[in-house]
């Protein structure tokens, strides 16, 4: 990792978006890139992930819009209902990733996304994201301190 590099953590719920800076003059000056630091630029908080599923769908107090003699109607409807938010929020994380390199312009980006969504992600980024994409982990590291993402990628990041 050098100077300018991103590095991105996501899951369903929360990004982070943070950029290796120096921490001291000669990593600045390209001479030590061991000596960086990680800098948060960006704190995404994707607020559905956060909401419970009946208080998406309720017309009354606890009642799903169902008949009750719909029982199952309405169980599948649920199902479907949690499948489109989470396919809704994949799309969400993808297109906040593909925007801020598009923006901020690193060299090269390290992401991190948990096993469970990482291919449809990787599946929704832009091109121009995907290429600058250099290494991946696949687990969930939102809530990882900073000081300790830097030596995660060295030891567990897959060449992209």
């Amino acid at each position: 990792m050098k100077v300018n590099d991103l590095v991105v953590v996501a899951n369903l719920g929360e990004m982070r978006v943070y950029k290796a800076n120096p921490r001291d003059l000669e990593a600045e000056a390209g001479l030590n890139e061991d000596h960086i630091k990680l800098d948060l630029i960006n704190d995404v908080d994707f607020i559905n992930a956060h909401k419970r599923l009946q208080d998406l769908v309720t017309d009354q107090a606890g009642r799903f819009k169902a008949d009750a003699g719909k029982m199952g109607a309405s169980i599948a409807q649920e199902n479907n209902l949690e499948q489109e938010i989470e396919e809704e929020l994949i799309k969400t994380v993808a297109e906040d990733i593909s925007d801020i390199i598009k923006n901020e312009n690193p060299p090269k980006y390290f992401l991190a996304l948990p096993k469970t969504i990482y291919k449809r992600v990787l599946e929704k980024l832009e091109n121009s994201a995907k290429e600058k994409l250099f290494k991946l982990i696949k687990e969930d590291l939102v809530k990882t301190d900073k000081n300790k993402l830097i030596e995660l990628f060295k030891e567990k990041g897959e060449l992209f």
